[in-house]
């Protein structure tokens, strides 16, 4: 599978559409700030998102399980998400 685009790199605050995966799937942060965060949220049975972790400089990279998830920038650090 190519490295796709899952949230454009900004500034703004912003979250991804819907990012469903049907195979272990990596993720990864893409930005040069050294203070970059983004958090990943799965999507439960009730249409509601939980935190379940974050993308950040000491943790680029997130390597989830089957699911339907969101990522989801602050306002600050130019970053985005792509999967491998």
């Amino acid at each position: 599978m190519a490295a796709a685009n899952v949230l454009t790199v900004g500034t703004t605050a912003a979250s991804s559409s819907d990012t469903t995966i049907a195979a272990a799937t990596l993720f990864g942060l893409k930005t040069t700030a050294n203070d970059a965060k983004v958090a990943i949220t799965l999507k439960d049975d009730l249409g509601g998102y939980n935190v379940i972790g974050t993308l950040s400089n000491s943790q680029p990279t997130a390597f989830l399980q089957p699911g339907t998830y969101k990522f989801t920038r602050p306002a600050g650090p130019s970053c985005g998400v792509y999967s491998a």
